[in-house]
């Protein structure tokens, strides 16, 4: 068993122990009430024999709320052990042989009569707390230990001895004969047996259920949150299949930053590539867009997964717009500091690609993969080139719905891409300056 799926499994026995000790302490107040109200009431008139036992009953009832409180008290404290539980349930089966050997050596009784005891009764209750925990090899124990106890007072006292000299009616007689009560004790069996089954299912079950918890939990490690939710949703099998469909693509980096990181402490590049990160996942987002990797000082980010939209063009051009406000802030806190502004490059288009994630258990990716993707990959290329921090395709700006000319788009002359031989027709965007520090294309 895996250690933490080990772990989660001790912690739910540990608060099935703790239900077990508390169901104690109610059994225990159950029957004082009765005890109360039913016996005390006619204590004056019994025999000294019978007050006797009326008093091992009812210090029997006292004992039995104690044990439900210690083992309370113990399931729920950091020095609880795992086989506390064991001390814990062979106290229940003790406590019950007990009682059946007191109340047979008291009344002298044969064996036959065990059933008419009262403690008998309190096996099944004993053998149904099994089904509250989780170890089969606890129940097994339980029922066994309490078979071989019955079957050994039984042995010890006799069957079928001489009753007393007052007989009791034949037609009673019959009712504690030794068939009856082999049947009775075949049932009891049988219970145990299948409360077994069930422990040894419902810690199957539990297993599984922590097992594919934590490869879940494994897996969305390395996976956007939107696309965390989306394996919950459809399952590992429909992501790893993928699909193709029609996605906006964004990549981000920044200009110029070998240089800058190399006079840089590993510390001041940390916090430095996480401020450039910040700005990234603030606009994203805000903007329903889903991070698919950093890279050092680069990101990408896609729009329109899990689920395609007709908006995903706009939504990836104001998310563009809100990087490069998101600068304009930050470049005011480094003037401030007396440091260099920074400067990206960001490139913006949308297509066709296939979505789906790729790799195995132990190192999922979810990734986009297609020329549409490559395009946009070499449109922020040339921003630099071309002189603008913010370029974008003639195919996003018409799924986005924009008009060029209203909203300020520079048009630049047909640009062949690197690696390309097709030429593609590109817009620019300058930021303005705002006041207060940001900027807007």
């Amino acid at each position: 068993m895996h250690a933490e799926t080990a772990r989660l499994v001790g912690a739910a026995e540990v608060k099935a122990e703790r239900l077990v000790a508390a169901i104690r302490m109610l059994v225990a107040l159950a029957l004082g009430i009765v005890f109360v109200l039913q016996v005390l009431p006619n204590l004056a008139v019994v025999s000294e024999l019978l007050r006797a036992r009326i008093i091992f009953a009812a210090l029997s009832i006292v004992f039995y709320f104690l044990l439900g409180a210690v083992s309370y008290r113990l399931a729920g404290s950091p020095g609880y052990r795992a086989w506390m539980s064991w001390v814990f349930a062979g106290l229940d089966v003790g406590f019950i042989l007990f009682s059946l050997n007191h109340s047979l050596q008291t009344t002298g009784l044969p064996a036959d009569y065990l059933p008419a005891f009262v403690a008998i009764w309190l096996a099944p209750l004993i053998l149904a707390f099994g089904a509250l925990r989780y170890s089969p090899y606890l129940q097994a124990f339980v029922t066994l230990s309490l078979l071989g106890g019955i079957v050994y007072l039984t042995i010890a006292t006799g069957i079928g001895s001489e009753f007393p000299p007052e007989q009791p009616p034949e037609d009673l007689t019959d009712l504690f004969a030794v068939p009856p009560n082999a049947i009775r004790l075949t049932m009891l069996g049988l219970v145990g047996l299948v409360l077994v089954i069930a422990a040894v299912r419902t810690r199957t079950l539990l297993r599984s259920a922590f097992e594919e918890s934590r490869r879940r939990a494994n897996l969305t490690r390395y996976l956007p949150p939107q696309i965390a939710a989306w394996l919950s949703d459809t399952g590992l099998d429909d992501i790893q299949g993928g699909q193709h469909q029609a996605v906006a693509i964004l990549f981000a980096d920044i200009r110029g930053f070998t240089g800058r990181a190399h006079d840089m402490r590993a510390s001041e590049l940390t916090h430095f590539v996480g401020e450039f990160r910040a700005c990234v996942t603030a606009a994203a987002e805000a903007h329903h867009g889903v991070i698919d990797k950093f890279v050092g000082d680069s990101a990408m980010v896609i729009f329109g997964v899990p689920e395609p939209g007709r908006r995903d063009a706009r939504h990836a051009l104001d998310c563009a717009h809100a990087i490069l406000e998101n600068l304009a802030a930050w470049n005011a806190r480094l003037a401030e500091r007396g440091q260099e502004p920074v400067e990206v490059g960001i490139g913006v288009h949308c297509g066709e690609v296939f979505c789906g994630a790729v790799g195995d258990a132990a190192r999922l990716e979810f990734t986009v993969l297609g020329d549409a993707v490559n395009v946009a990959a070499r449109i922020e290329q040339q921003t630099k080139a071309a002189g603008y921090p913010l370029l974008v395709s003639r195919a996003l700006i018409e799924a986005a719905g924009v008009d060029p000319e209203q909203e300020s788009w520079h048009a630049l002359p047909q640009q062949s891409l690197r690696g390309r031989n097709e030429t593609i027709d590109l817009f620019g965007a300058t930021p303005q300056v705002q006041p207060g520090g940001v900027a807007r294309a």
